[in-house]
């Protein structure tokens, strides 16, 4: 019978052993099971199917000396599964402290109850090493995962309570430029994490993954540029020289090339060699990875970092067509092409922030008259900004590939908390303005900030017009969509939210001024196009650009910001109130079909129906296109 010292000496004696001679891709291609739940191809984990990971995990293995990895890359290549890999490794075969790190809270639940748990369940070497999560105090919970010899914590970057007590010998940090800026005052969550490793010495491993951004600001780019700076290059099929797999651009003899029909469509799609220019096609690529290697830069860094594009996706995943077609989506709107080489090409994005000219752009007013709506603008939506001793509003109309017009921008004089300011407000935003079709147009929704100290007198007059008008606050921190999810301001006593109350919609200030500024550089009819009427004053142009991106550095880490360079910006502010109101009426899912055939007069049984936020319309307008709320 086994005794109190036997046990003691058997599992004391087990923790003075070595880490078995086991990388982490060798375990993965015998262990490793793809749950049906959540993997696009179920079923034992293969690491031929992405041969460029197969280095990295070794990297994250016992055998290997080195301890920071860094892998700036695209979408869809694997790297969700390998940081699955590591876990699972770590877990069966090399046990010790281990730290999950993801954007938000929501996200690391997400991963944990999506991803990791049904590994876990598919996986019979994890199963017998992490109890069931229904079991009372099993050490299994969404946030933390128990198994003999070791813990894994998963977190939030925004969470800066769970840095503080924990010591981790091996950290992964995924999507690291969603991280928050600056967490509890306490400094940049990324830094703090990796102090929770200082403890373990030589025998750390630090992993950062993530999608580039902005170009000198994004931290996976400023991480790889302090790495040995790898990457992957194959072989050509033809002559056999090895090489990236690069875009190439316009004019260039190498690279992704394309041709298009007649009609627009891209027609054929491949690469053509740097070196002998023979054209290789995709049929060619998995042959091309299996051999491929990586390549050092600076081989003396002890950082590794590897950087990688979605052109090296494997075949069934995202293809070299949908790269091309997706890049001639986005080529048009700065905002979509920033995104596209982000998650696609894996580089970061080069922001252009210098600040328009607002005499150029008052050259660039067109014929038509204030408080009319031209030919293109099909739906209104308001922007009203709050002030001390006045309102600022701007009514624009948009049409279809988000190019719009500006109707109005004028100010309501007047002490906001008393009522006949809001009561002007009402008769504005109720009035129809003329189409150039002979009809009229309708706001169909209008944001209102409580940045200020009226507030409460927002949320009143937003609460009688809801939910045609919503009341927004401004969030500058970088990352934030221009739209976000609401949280209810009308509670009861206890605490329970009132069934159609006010809510207050967060807008990110950061990203729609950056797509309003590159907007505006757009000077051809079109999508994301700007115009704005004869007549419109140098005031409105003077405030609309009184705002400039700024880099600055806190604790030596970059941080872009938007500072004034004028008294007055309430135009710029109203402009993208104006533009979080459409996106929250639905503008890109928005039957313009239809409402061109209203404004036709089609009658409405012959055009489809409109709704901008997939609400049934409660009330219509005589000779209105869209419905009223």
């Amino acid at each position: 019978m086994l005794n109190a010292d036997t046990i003691y000496n058997e599992a004391f004696s087990l923790g003075l052993q070595p880490d078995p001679d086991l990388s982490v891709c060798e375990w993965a291609d015998a262990y490793r099971m793809l749950p049906a739940k959540s993997a696009a191809e179920p079923g034992k984990y293969r690491s031929a199917r992405t041969p460029y990971v197969r280095e990295i995990m070794d990297e994250l293995s016992p055998r290997s000396r080195t301890q920071e990895i860094v892998v700036m890359k695209g979408t869809q290549l694997g790297f969700t599964e390998l940081g699955n890999n590591w876990f699972g490794f770590v877990a069966d075969i090399s046990p010790g402290p281990m730290m999950m790190i993801f954007p938000t809270m929501q996200l690391a639940a997400d991963h944990s109850k999506q991803k990791l748990q049904p590994t876990i369940d598919a996986t019979p070497r994890l199963r017998g090493k992490i109890k069931e999560n229904r079991v009372r105090d099993s050490g299994n919970t969404i946030t933390v995962k128990e198994f003999p010899g070791g813990i894994l914590f998963l977190s939030g970057s925004n969470s800066g309570a769970f840095f503080r007590s924990k010591s981790v010998r091996f950290l992964f940090l995924d999507d690291l430029d969603g991280f928050e800026a600056d967490v509890g005052g306490e400094g940049d969550p990324a830094d703090l994490a990796r102090k929770r490793t200082d403890s373990f010495g030589r025998r750390k491993k630090i992993m950062e993954v993530s999608t580039p951004t902005i170009k000198g600001v994004s931290r996976i780019e400023r991480s790889f540029l302090e790495s040995d700076q790898r990457y992957y290059e194959v072989p050509c099929p033809h002559c056999g020289t090895y090489q990236r797999l690069v875009w190439g651009g316009d004019g260039a003899d190498f690279g992704l090339k394309f041709t298009r029909d007649p009609e627009g469509k891209v027609s054929d799609v491949w690469y053509q060699c740097a070196f002998c220019h023979a054209r290789i096609d995709e049929h060619h690529k998995s042959e091309m990875l299996e051999h491929g290697r990586w390549t050092p830069t600076y081989p003396d860094r002890p950082k590794r970092g590897y950087q990688l594009s979605s052109l090296y996706s494997p075949l069934g995943w995202v293809s070299w067509t949908q790269i091309v077609e997706e890049f001639l989506d986005s080529k048009s709107s700065r905002e979509r092409l920033k995104a596209w080489r982000n998650t696609r090409l894996g580089e970061p994005f080069e922001e252009q922030g210098d600040r328009p000219d607002w005499a150029e752009l008052k050259t660039r007013c067109e014929p038509y008259s204030m408080l009319t709506v031209p030919l293109g603008g099909l739906v209104l939506t308001a922007g009203v900004d709050v002030q001390d001793n006045r309102l600022a509003v701007v009514i624009r109309a948009w049409g279809r590939g988000e190019e719009s017009w500006l109707v109005y921008w004028g100010e309501i004089y007047g002490d906001p908390g008393r009522q006949e300011v809001w009561v002007e407000l009402d008769g504005l935003l109720n009035r129809g303005f003329p189409h150039v079709s002979g009809q009229e147009l309708h706001i169909i929704s209008a944001a209102i900030d409580t940045g200020g100290h009226h507030a409460q007198d927002v949320y009143a007059f937003a609460r009688r017009k809801t939910p045609r008008v919503i009341a927004i606050k401004g969030a500058s921190t970088p990352g934030r969509p221009v739209i976000g999810t609401p949280s209810s301001v009308d509670v009861t006593w206890q605490g329970q939210k009132i069934p159609n109350g006010v809510q207050l919609w967060p807008v990110g200030t950061d990203i729609a001024k950056g797509i309003l500024y590159s907007r505006l550089k757009i000077i051809e009819r079109g999508p994301g196009c700007y115009h704005w009427p004869i007549g419109a004053s140098d005031e409105y142009f003077i405030q609309l650009t009184a705002e400039k991106l700024t880099t600055h550095y806190v604790k030596g880490f970059p941080r872009q910001e938007w500072v004034k360079t004028g008294p007055h910006n309430e135009a710029l502010d109203c402009e993208v109130y104006a533009y979080a109101a459409a996106l929250r009426a639905g503008l890109v899912h928005i039957n313009f079909d239809a409402i061109e055939a209203s404004l036709a007069g089609i009658p409405p049984a012959a055009a489809a129906p409109f709704s901008p936020t997939g609400e049934p319309p409660r009330r219509r307008i005589i000779n209105s296109s869209v419905p009223r709320w």
